[in-house]
């Protein structure tokens, strides 16, 4: 096989959590006095790390720009409290995606995710929509670097054996592109995601693919 790892990107790749995101964050920014933001905010969140995604959060909500920092901290614990309690809600499968996953289960290959929203999320997430189907969930922690960062595949690569260029990063935005070429690993980026297609043809990922099946034939090497 071409590859011995496909690496899921998770927020509009393996699921559609738009929704969800979108939810939360309006409740937490209603909860501290801010506006809500709209659905197309809630895309361009989506790119940032942790570290900046509630910073940006709130600027979008209208807090002033000074008094960020004096916020952040509390509004992130209090938007992760609420999503973790329930992450699972107005999450939908995206079609193909289970079908996908366990054909490439049965070649061998190796399923993982990797995502920039809170691990303990990802994990639950994961293991209710594909259990038994992604070996290695892998999300931000406190001192983990995100992505696009050289590096950030490295926890992956010790968890599993499977080197770099032996992994596909499959995935929806820019970011995801970035990730890839920052690690010296190939890209599928999707085009059922939160990103637009002519942006994403801009960054040169190595294949777009229309349907998750489309895997296979880059596994295979049919594509």
């Amino acid at each position: 096989m071409k590859y011995k790892m496909c690496v899921w990107d998770l927020d509009g790749t393996l699921l559609n959590t738009l929704p969800s995101l979108h939810y939360y964050n309006n409740k937490s920014l209603e909860h501290y006095g801010f506006k809500k933001i709209t659905y197309k905010d809630s895309i361009d969140l989506i790119k940032y790390p942790l570290g900046q995604y509630y910073q940006n959060l709130l600027i979008l909500g209208g807090c002033p720009v000074d008094k960020v920092d004096e916020i952040v901290d509390e509004l992130t614990e209090y938007d992760y409290t609420m999503y973790n309690d329930n992450p699972l809600y107005l999450v939908e499968e995206f079609p193909d995606i289970k079908e996908t996953l366990i054909q490439l289960n049965e070649l061998g290959i190796v399923n993982a995710v990797f995502s920039n929203k809170f691990e303990e999320i990802c994990i639950k997430t994961v293991n209710h929509f594909y259990p038994s189907l992604i070996k290695y969930v892998s999300g931000q922690l406190i001192d983990s670097p995100p992505k696009p960062n050289v590096g950030c595949l490295d926890r992956l690569n010790k968890q599993s054996d499977i080197s770099l260029d032996e992994m596909l990063l499959i995935g929806d935005t820019q970011v995801d592109i970035l990730t890839a070429r920052n690690n010296n690993t190939k890209v599928a980026a999707v085009s059922w995601g939160y990103q637009d297609l002519d942006v994403l043809n801009e960054y040169k990922p190595d294949y777009i693919i229309h349907n998750p099946k489309e895997v296979l034939d880059i596994i295979k090497g049919d594509k």
